[in-house]
């Protein structure tokens, strides 16, 4: 068995379900592979709370594979590619853990799973949603306050795909189905499961399920 150790909280967050619909995409069997919620980078090693290694040691001692797939995260927040590779790869000898590691969007740039999605949306079918976005968000970041802080709060990469998934012209069922959690990513009228951004993290897949 291989698992797939991920950020989330559960297997029903974005991340969780876009790394499965690659996989389907891929035409990896879903009994290869399980994807395991850690619940915060800091929780997938932290000795006060053992679980996750013990997961993994059991994993490694019936010969089965372990994955981390998370973000790289940018300076803003304590991480960036580097920053957060050293500290995965610091932490794995000093526990003797065994793991292949990916870090979000291309596993050698900084950002996060998100960047990823934002560029497997599909832009060439609706240009003027991006072009409009990118407008808004110049046009309300000049008002600033007097300590030269934004005054206004525009939404993160998040918010922004699902103000796309909201704006573009699909069913009501869809976007029911968005409501309750589903971004539907093997729809090719939304997401481009093909786009060459995924190609880092399809080999990634491939050469540890393949």
């Amino acid at each position: 068995m291989v698992q797939i150790f991920i950020e989330g909280h559960d297997k029903k967050v974005p991340e969780s379900e876009f790394l499965s619909a690659i996989l389907k995409h891929l035409g990896v069997p879903s009994d290869r592979y399980e994807i395991m919620p850690t619940n915060g980078y800091k929780n997938l090693m932290d000795s006060d709370d053992a679980s996750n290694i013990g997961l993994m040691r059991a994993n490694t001692d019936v010969g089965g594979k372990n994955l981390v797939v998370f973000d790289a995260d940018t300076a803003d927040n304590n991480g960036g590619y580097d920053v957060r590779r050293n500290e995965l790869l610091k932490r794995k000898e000093e526990l003797g853990l065994e793991f292949d590691l990916f870090l979000w969007p291309d596993n050698k740039s900084d950002g996060d799973v998100e960047v990823l999605m934002e560029s497997i949306a599909r832009k060439d079918l609706y240009p003027e949603f991006f072009d409009c976005f990118g407008k808004y968000e110049h046009c309300v970041s000049q008002r600033k306050n007097e300590d030269g802080s934004c005054f206004y709060t525009t939404p993160n990469r998040k918010g922004k795909l699902h103000t796309y998934f909201n704006s573009i012209p699909i069913s009501k069922i869809k976007k029911n189905k968005f409501g309750r959690g589903e971004w539907l990513w093997e729809d090719k009228n939304i997401w481009n499961l093909d786009a060459e951004s995924l190609k880092p993290i399809k080999e990634f897949l491939l050469s540890n399920l393949m």
